[in-house]
Formats: C-alpha cells, structure tokens, sequence
C-alpha cells in the first residue's frame, strides 16, 4: 500500500521532526508524538465499533485534535466525513443523514447546535472546547489507551475509499464526493514535486478543515512530503490584524491562501510587517480555490514582493495543473493562465458536440486523469462510481496552447463562488420560495472587491405586494435556513423574469438586467474565471 509505505518511510526519516504546531496552544507535535496519538485514538474508535469501510463524520472547528483525528481515520481505515461546524441545521441534518455514518465526532458547541442531526455523537475534548464533564462518549486526549500494540493500515488498501467531502454544486443539495486513499497519495506527491514542496516548507493552516483546501492541500500534502503545519483558526477579516505577526511568530515559510485572503489583507494591512516578512521569509506562496482577479494579484505582488503560484483543479480531479514556469515567463502574467498538466494527466478542448478544437481555440476542458474521484454519493447515500479511465468534463471553458499550457477563460456552472466557498444558487433559491408572498425566485452573482463574488436574490412577489413590507420576514427565514456565508447581501423584486422558450429562467440574462440596476460596469469574461484548488 502507498499510504502504509509512506507513513512508515515518515516516521523513519522524520520521526523528530516538527509536523504540527497548534497555533491556539504553541504546542509542538513531532512526526513520532502525532502518529502516537493518531494510533490511541484509531484504536479508541475501534472500541466505539468503528471497522474498516465505516465513515466517521466529523463537525469540529479547525484545531489540533482534528488533525489528530482525520489521521486516525484513515489509520483504522475508516472514511472521513468532514461537516463543516458553521453550516445550519437543516443543512448538517441532511448531509450526515446522507452520508450515513457509523458515529459522529463532534465539539461540545456544535452538539449543543445541532444536537437533533447528530448520528452516534461522539465528543471531542479539545484544548479551545473542551468537553463537559460526565460526557459519556468521548475523545479525550488526556486519557487514551496504550496503542502499541496496533497496526496502522492492516485492513486498508490504496483503493479504499479515504475522505467523502460535501460541495455546492449545480444541485440543491449538498454533494458527496469520494476519493481513493491511493489516488489521493499520488496526485498531492506529484503537485509536490513539481513545486518543490519538501521537508524545509511550513505552511500556515487558516482554511476550514471541513473542505479540500483545509484537508488535502494543507494536511495531507504536507504530512506526505515530510514538511510541518501550523493549525489555526479559519481566517476572517480579524485575522488580517494579527495574520503576519502570527506567520513570523510560529515561522511559516509556505502560504496557501484564496483569493479572498489576499483581498482582505490588502485593505486591512496598514503596517510593513507583513511587506518585510513575505521578502524575508516566505519561499512560496500558493493561491487558488476561487477566480483571481488580474488586479488584486498585481496589487498583492507588487506591495508584498512574491509571486504568487497558481494551479488549477477541482473538487472530483484534484490538481490538474500548477504553474511550473519561471517567473520571467511572459505567460505568468497572462490572464487565465494556470499552468501545465502535472505529469500522468491529460487535457483537451472539446466544442459543443464533443469534438477537439485545435490548439489556441476556445472550448470547455476535459481532463483525464488517474486521480480522478470514485464517485458521487446518491440521494440514499450510496456510491455512484466514475470511470477514471473517461475523459472528465470540468464545465470550465479555456484554451490550451501548442506547448500544453492551460488559459481558462470562463465558467459554464451556475456556481457562486463567494470568499472561496462553492454556493449553490439553487439551495438559496429553495429556501426564498418558501418565504410568504414569493412567487418566484432567483439568485445570481455580482462582483465583490473582497469576496470575488456576492450574492443577490431576485424575486418576484405577488401582486400589489411591495419589497419593502415582507424584506424583514424574508431575510429572517434565509438567516434560520442558510449558513452565513449564503445569506444574500442584496434582494431585488422584478415583474417578470426573463425566459427560455421552454420557462426557464435565463440566468445570464437576469444577471446582465441585475448589473444595469446596480450600475456595475461589465467585465472581461477571464476575470471570472474558475482558477481553483480543490476545495
């Protein structure tokens, strides 16, 4: 098995060496100390009756003990569910009623929260939320058993399935998706190696644990490569006031960040701390997750002194491409611009009816690629599996040019990708057509100088019945059934949506009505294109 192998050559070469510091704490655990823990708790959730195949789903905030926890999944062979702690109940509610998992790790906030959506909850006593005393089921990690008796991997192979992660898609629900162990191992060692990634890299964990991003890019891919993580909480508008005495104080050396980030420390750094620190200290700097806009990474590399690396990839393929030119390039400065297939992956443009288009033309990209997911979960929770030997379509228009480099020019998904998240328009949409006096409605995107993308809500309202007098109603039902980061910030009525010949609603149409009335000048198609990591 590639993991099991991995993780043994780990503790040999690395075993002394720093891989976790809890930012909350400033504790230190070596490459031997976390992979300890990681065996006490596996064999704590072999007593609870966790076997391999089972999926344990986890709706924990980001801190140390989680990490601890994800590995001891994947130790005992069981799967990852990872909810995400801020999501509302109905959401929470419908995911773990999806993934159907075997027990549920949980904070002691969130199962306040949520207590009625949780599936044989376990807590987990954390330094931050620690548990209440006269829990009876819990992760404490003051008091586990001896594990030296245990075997890491003996009932896992490489195409077990590893992590199921939930993403907004085109849908109204929440999607499963899930990756192979051996898929996974693979994939993060070949980005890794093509960025140079190694045992000297630090990277600074602020992005939600419960994504992609938090657990692939800045978890897993560091623990492969030998390299050390400092665990945070996720990032927020406070954070830019302390984020770059934080990176100097625990030493971060390697950068993974969204576009939103870098937005949000632009406005809000007044001082040069953060300016002297990037051209002192940071080797890399990786940004991805959501469209870059041409202006705020010239802004950002131009006041901070790096260069900021960009990949493309999603959810279901993970990395794709990465950027493995020189800085000198022409190209790094181009639009769209995401870089070469990494070694094993192919590409190719494909025109409406399938068929390639020659290099330099325009059509949506397909990829095939031996990382490709397992499969989406179904409605009852089962696996729909994927051919990985199929040309995947991303839905994400580009060109690719004599050399195999990739320009992505556009996005065909009806997605909004605010601050870095995937949000469903469709998921919102459902919830506003329960609101009173609602006849119809519809969400699209505007742009947003921080968070890339924002959202407003159209609707259409019954007769004689003005905005003003049911806004108030209407916004507390979306602030009841949606997460924060779904809340429309803008809603407008309309007599009549446009539509198709069929009754659909022309969401490209609506959006362009919706710029005119906000007076928001129109812009190049590239700038909102879907330059992502996964997440």
């Amino acid at each position: 098995m590639i993991f099991r192998d991995l993780v043994a050559d780990r503790m040999d070469a690395s075993g002394e060496r720093v891989f976790l510091v809890d930012a909350a704490t400033g504790r230190e655990f070596t490459y031997a100390q976390f992979h300890k823990q990681a065996c006490a708790v596996a064999v704590y959730l072999r007593e609870q009756g966790v076997n391999p195949g089972d999926r344990v789903a986890t709706v924990v905030p980001n801190c140390s003990e989680l990490v601890v926890l994800y590995f001891a999944c994947l130790y005992c062979g069981a799967t990852i569910v990872p909810v995400n702690p801020n999501l509302s109940a109905t959401e929470a509610d419908y995911i773990l009623a999806n993934c159907r998992p075997k027990c549920t790790a949980v904070s002691s906030s969130a199962r306040q929260r949520l207590s009625s959506a949780l599936r044989g909850p376990i807590s987990l006593s954390t330094s931050q939320d620690p548990v209440a005393p006269g829990t009876e089921v819990a992760i404490d990690f003051n008091r586990l058993a001896d594990s030296s008796s245990f075997v890491p991997f003996s009932e896992m192979s490489d195409d077990d399935l590893a992590l199921i992660v939930y993403t907004s898609g085109t849908t109204a629900k929440p999607k499963g998706l899930a990756h192979h162990m051996g898929r996974m191992v693979r994939n993060a060692m070949a980005l890794a190696e093509v960025q140079e990634i190694d045992s000297n890299s630090r990277f600074y964990l602020t992005l939600s644990m419960a994504y992609m991003g938090g657990i692939y890019n800045l978890l897993l891919l560091p623990f492969l490569t030998g390299a050390s993580v400092v665990v945070d909480h996720v990032f927020d508008a406070r954070s830019s006031l302390t984020f770059w005495e934080r990176a100097r104080k625990f030493q971060v050396n390697t950068l993974w960040l969204a576009p939103t980030v870098l937005s949000i420390l632009l406005k809000m750094d007044r001082g040069r701390q953060g300016e002297d620190y990037c051209r002192s200290s940071i080797r890399k700097m990786f940004v991805g997750f959501a469209p870059l806009s041409a202006k705020v990474k010239a802004d950002f590399e131009a006041r901070y002194g790096v260069r900021l690396i960009e990949s493309y990839g999603l959810s279901e393929t993970l990395f794709v491409t990465a950027r493995s030119r020189t800085s000198d390039d022409p190209r790094d400065n181009t639009q769209g611009y995401v870089g070469e297939s990494l070694p094993g992956i192919r590409l190719r443009a494909c025109d409406i009816h399938g068929s390639v288009v020659p290099s330099d033309d325009e059509g949506e990209i397909e990829v095939l690629t031996p990382d490709l997911m397992a499969g989406y979960l179904s409605g009852s929770g089962d696996l729909r599996k994927v051919d990985a030997g199929a040309w995947f379509p991303t839905g994400d228009y580009g060109r690719i040019d004599q050399t195999g480099s990739l320009f992505i020019t556009g996005r065909r998904k009806d997605l909004i990708i605010r601050g870095g998240i995937n949000i469903s328009p469709a998921a919102i949409e459902e919830v506003l057509l329960h609101a009173a006096r609602v006849v119809d409605a519809a969400v699209v995107s505007v742009p947003h100088e921080i968070y890339g993308e924002d959202i407003v809500a159209v609707l259409k309202l019954d007769p004689g019945t003005s905005l003003d007098s049911v806004l108030e109603s209407i916004m507390a039902q979306c602030k009841q059934a949606l997460a924060a980061h779904q809340q429309p910030s803008r809603y407008m009525a309309i007599d009549e949506f446009p539509r198709t010949s069929n009754g659909k609603i022309q969401k490209v149409r609506l959006r362009e009505l919706v710029w005119e009335k906000l007076q928001i000048p129109p812009v190049d198609t590239a700038s909102l294109a879907k330059e992502s990591t996964p997440a």
